[in-house]
């Protein structure tokens, strides 16, 4: 009886899990931050996500149960992205890829820049929060 009275709490938690959004350019909410710090790579800068709808039909047809998806994005010196990869992978591969697609495709970066502003290779990091990509599309 105890544990059916923690599974409303357990779902309550995770919907509230904190989210530090913020407004790109283009107006779209958009949960991101800049990496760079362990790697040394640079930081690059987000021009705007376009996949809410592409995530969540990937992640429906791919039965993705989680709360959110993390993960690092590597954009090389003309803002394409070139890597990715899921901080918390998952047992098939071809669930991970087909994510990694999506974040790939629907993901616009201007290059990262070194100090005498020239682009450069770089990474970006984020964690997408299922319940605010369902906001985002109600």
């Amino acid at each position: 009886m105890n544990r059916l009275a923690m599974l409303p709490a357990a779902f309550l938690a995770l919907g509230l899990s904190p989210a530090a959004l913020a407004k790109d350019d283009a107006g779209e909410m958009v949960q991101h931050s800049a990496s760079g710090e362990a790697t040394g790579e640079a930081p690059v800068r987000l021009v705007s996500w376009d996949g809410d709808f592409e995530l969540m039909k990937t992640s429906r047809r791919m039965r993705v149960w989680r709360s959110h998806l993390a993960y690092r994005l590597t954009v090389d010196a003309e803002g394409n992205v070139t890597g990715c990869e899921l901080t918390e992978s998952f047992r098939l591969k071809h669930v991970t890829d087909s994510l990694c697609d999506v974040l790939s495709e629907h993901h616009h970066f201007e290059p990262a820049q070194n100090a005498a502003g020239e682009p450069v290779e770089g990474s970006y990091s984020s964690r997408i929060a299922y319940a605010d990509v369902r906001d985002r599309l109600e």
